[in-house]
C-alpha cells in the first residue's frame, strides 16, 4: 500500500493506492495518526487508487472513523463492514469530487 495526503478546502484527504491487507494494516493506521495531526475536520480516505483490501484492511477503516471520516471511491468493490451498522460513523461517498462539494460547505 501507499499514500499521499492533499488538503482541498480545509478538507484532508488521504489517497490510497494498491491493496490494504493485513500487511498494511500498521502503515495505513500510522498514515491515519500523520494526516489527523495536520488537518482538523472531516478525513475523506479516497480509495479510488486501491486495487483491493481483505477484511483486516477494512477493520483498519472502521478504526480510523474514531474521528469524523468519510469514504469516496469504492466503485463496486465490497465492503460489507463499512455499508453494516456505521451510521454517523463514516459517510460514503461515490468519488472524491462529491465528498468535497458536500464537506467543504459543511
Amino acid at each position: 500500500m501507499r499514500w499521499d495526503f492533499v488538503e482541498h478546502d480545509g478538507v484532508g484527504v488521504l489517497h490510497l493506492f494498491g491493496f490494504l491487507g493485513r500487511q498494511d494494516a500498521h502503515r495505513f493506521d500510522g498514515a491515519v495518526g500523520w494526516v489527523r495531526s495536520r488537518s482538523n475536520g472531516t478525513l475523506v480516505l479516497d480509495m479510488s487508487g486501491l486495487l483491493g483490501w481483505s477484511e483486516e484492511g477494512e477493520v483498519a477503516v472502521l478504526r480510523a472513523a474514531q474521528s469524523p471520516l468519510a469514504v469516496c471511491g469504492l466503485r463496486e468493490r465490497p465492503a460489507p463492514l463499512l455499508s453494516g451498522d456505521t451510521a454517523g460513523l463514516i459517510r460514503i461517498y461515490p468519488d472524491l469530487r462529491s465528498a468535497l462539494a458536500d464537506l467543504a460547505t459543511a
